[in-house]
């Protein structure tokens, strides 16, 4: 059974928040024209700063490093998770409640602004091309599937095995990163793409590997 989870009812980005995130966008535009000249290795936190505008004690308010000025993390979907976990019960939640929630986000890309999906597809640039982006970006995003698979965990409380919760989250997880992919090679040969379609061809697909049907 899908529930689907009203986020309305969280509170609106104050200005303080507000001014916050365009910061962070400030740094992450800057760094990605600087990591897309020099490269990464060659491009410094102090240069970042500088072509941001902010200071480096401001950049390591928002970053901990350099790289993780453009590897930023859904956080809208990791709240929409924690929201569905909160309020779904426990015998109800299933990889298609999950994926629901995955399958929103790609909409949201879909529907984000030109800039938005150009900076998406920058980043994946970039870590195509460079093979310690790429593994930080890997181990990013185990983090946060660790964190999900806790989380998940906790809520079910025994009912299954942490091995159970664990294959729920990754495999959601894994298929919208399969479907990502998918979107942005055709998007850079100039295809016309639809991240939303694809992640429900990649679902289809998942439920044949899995089946056999």
């Amino acid at each position: 059974m899908v529930n689907s989870v009203d986020v309305s009812d969280r509170p609106v980005p104050d200005l303080r928040e507000r001014r916050r995130r365009e910061t962070r966008l400030d740094i992450t535009f800057a760094a990605l024209d600087l990591f897309e000249r020099k490269g990464v290795a060659a491009t410094t936190v102090d240069e970042i700063a500088k072509a941001a505008g902010v200071s480096q004690s401001t950049f390591f308010r928002q970053f901990k490093t350099k790289e993780e000025s453009i590897l930023s993390v859904d956080t809208e979907v990791q709240a929409d998770i924690e929201d569905w976990l909160g309020a779904t019960a426990p015998d109800e939640i299933d990889l298609a409640g999950m994926e629901a929630i995955y399958e929103r986000a790609a909409v949201r890309l879909v529907e984000s602004s030109a800039e938005t999906k150009d900076r998406v597809l920058r980043t994946r640039r970039l870590i195509v091309g460079d093979a310690h982006l790429r593994a930080l970006a890997i181990a990013l995003d185990a983090t946060t599937l660790c964190r999900l698979a806790d989380a998940l965990v906790a809520r079910l409380d025994g009912r299954e095995s942490p091995a159970y919760a664990r294959l729920l989250v990754e495999s959601a997880g894994l298929t919208l990163r399969v479907a990502f992919d998918e979107w942005a090679t055709r998007v850079d040969a100039g295809e016309h793409a639809d991240l939303a379609e694809i992640y429900r061809a990649a679902r289809a697909d998942l439920r044949r590997v899995t089946t056999g049907v």
